[in-house]
């Protein structure tokens, strides 16, 4: 088993999932934009090479991975969220704290993370509305990933106080070499 005996601050990973979250979803709408561009720019070519039409041949090979990764992006996106989250809570309670007094610490950087995160959404809905396409792209294509994005300032102190609950509130025994056997 790991042992944490830096002091490290669980807390700070929050910072992580602020930043990784924000830059997966802005990549995301660029692979989403990417794909409806080479979607509809296949679509409307209206070619015939002898008798195969360029648009039937696409719309029945490529268009098909094409349009699955167009109506699942989203999941994608969200999928990406959540498992992040999920590795936060998981690595707090791998790497516990049994020194209390780090708490106080834990409590400063969730001020600077939910300051951090308020700013990180404004960008977020500044680099949305700069524009139809993307709008179109954020709201409709990747909606529950940008509301996730936009909710951070909610989502933030839920994430830190589990983090809290499983690093300082359930402390594991420490096992030593007769407990084993040995």
């Amino acid at each position: 088993m790991v042992k944490n005996k830096a002091g490290k601050l669980n807390a700070f990973m929050l910072f992580v999932l602020i930043f990784l979250g924000f830059m997966g979803v802005i990549i995301m709408g660029i692979f989403v934009y990417g794909a409806n561009l080479i979607d509809q720019t296949f679509t409307s070519i209206d070619i015939e090479i002898g008798e195969v039409n360029f648009t039937e041949s696409y719309d029945d090979t490529l268009g098909i991975g094409i349009n699955v990764f167009l109506n699942s992006a989203d999941n994608y996106g969200l999928l990406l969220l959540l498992g992040m989250i999920v590795l936060i809570i998981v690595s707090s309670f791998v790497f516990r704290e049994k020194q209390k007094v780090w708490i106080v610490a834990e409590f400063a950087i969730l001020i600077i993370a939910f300051i951090f995160a308020v700013t990180i959404q404004g960008a977020y809905n500044t680099v949305i509305n700069s524009s139809t396409e993307l709008l179109d792209i954020y709201s409709v294509d990747l909606i529950n990933s940008s509301r996730f994005i936009l909710n951070l300032h909610i989502i933030i102190p839920i994430v830190w106080a589990f983090i809290i609950i499983i690093s300082y509130g359930l402390f594991k025994k420490e096992r030593t070499f007769s407990d084993l056997g040995a």
